[in-house]
């Protein structure tokens, strides 16, 4: 279950955003991808984070980072250290004309001193493999 931590790390060691081919983080289930869901909510019970289901077909994992590297993001990104930034996860599901499909998110919430938190994103090939292989054993077919 530590699969979707790994995620959240994976998705900060990238150091810069590149031009790659990367994986789009979709996939394609026939049925409601209930499994897919429930392992989700299953990983989010650490100490440092929350499980929320922002809308019916959005859920998210939000997890607080280590002292260090909150801090490194908070100078890097002119945060702010009365709110603390998160590592945030999300899976939104869709019906579509036969299928579902499921979209993925990863991001850094950085909230700033003044106006709305600045969310920052990183591609990296690893996270999209993994990714992949996680919606393959959940039953669905990457996109």
């Amino acid at each position: 279950m530590r699969l979707f931590c790994t995620l959240g790390l994976m998705a900060l060691s990238a150091c810069a955003t590149q031009d790659i081919e990367v994986s789009t983080g979709r996939a394609r289930f026939t049925e409601y991808p209930d499994g897919l869901i429930t392992a989700f909510e299953s990983a989010c019970t650490g100490p440092a984070q929350k499980f929320r289901r922002p809308e019916p077909d959005l859920v998210e994992c939000r997890e607080y980072l280590p002292p260090e590297s909150t801090a490194a993001i908070i100078l890097n990104y002119n945060g702010t250290p009365e709110d603390l930034p998160e590592l945030v996860i999300q899976f939104r599901t869709r019906a579509d004309k036969t299928d579902y499909v499921v979209q993925n998110d990863v991001f850094l919430n950085v909230p700033q001193k003044q106006g709305a938190p600045l969310q920052v994103r990183q591609r990296d090939r690893a996270l999209g493999r993994t990714l992949d292989a996680l919606y393959a054993r959940a039953g669905g077919v990457p996109e």
